[in-house]
């Protein structure tokens, strides 16, 4: 999974594999894994563009059949064969907090209801050095690259990763990152395929 690095994240011919391998299950929001995009709009929600192809074909979604109070944004990502197998969900800004209290207690509180669904996780909360070490620098510190904050989730079908990231120094997000395991295995493949009928 890639890091988190900002607050706007990006969202081929498939090469044969075997049926099992193409995962289908329940995905957040309401969602399905493997669902296509004609699929999502029957269950109501709308697709605009998303922020570029570099996870295939991808769309904001709106009018989601399950929704987070605080989230803004949300893109899905059904790579070069019409899959679902990514999701982000990003939250609107907590503002004019250069501390980022009020994004770290959101965290916080996902991050517990993350735990108690997917199991404990692998936790990076690490301030910068120099002047980032200090709280009343936080969000400048994760705007910057110098202090991560983010907690990594694994099971045998998902990768999750949530964070937080920033838009200026004192304006900041959550980020949730869904993958759906066997479903990216499935999109790296025809990534590459179409990678090399282009080389």
């Amino acid at each position: 999974m890639k890091f988190l690095c900002s607050a706007h994240v990006a969202i081929g011919v498939l090469v044969a594999a075997p049926a099992s391998a193409q995962s289908t299950g329940k995905a957040p929001l309401g969602l399905e894994w493997g669902q296509s995009q004609d699929d999502t709009k029957k269950l109501g929600v709308e697709l605009g563009s998303g922020p570029d192809d570099s996870f295939g074909k991808g769309a904001a979604l709106t009018k989601l059949p399950q929704a987070v109070a605080d989230a803004e944004i949300v893109y899905g990502s059904y790579g070069f064969n019409d899959k679902l197998f990514r999701i982000v969900i990003i939250s609107k800004p907590f503002a004019n907090d250069p501390f980022g209290n009020g994004v770290i207690s959101r965290y916080s509180a996902l991050q517990g209801i993350l735990s108690e669904k997917y199991g404990k996780p692998a936790q990076t909360h690490r301030l910068g050095d120099s002047i980032y070490a200090e709280q009343r620098y936080f969000v400048s510190g994760i705007q910057s690259g110098r202090t991560f904050w983010y907690s990594n989730y694994s099971t045998p079908e998902l990768s999750i990763q949530l964070g937080i990231v920033a838009d200026d120094q004192s304006t900041a997000r959550w980020k949730i990152i869904y993958e759906n395991k066997p479903l990216n295995a499935l999109f790296e493949q025809s990534k590459r395929a179409k990678e090399k009928g282009s080389l």
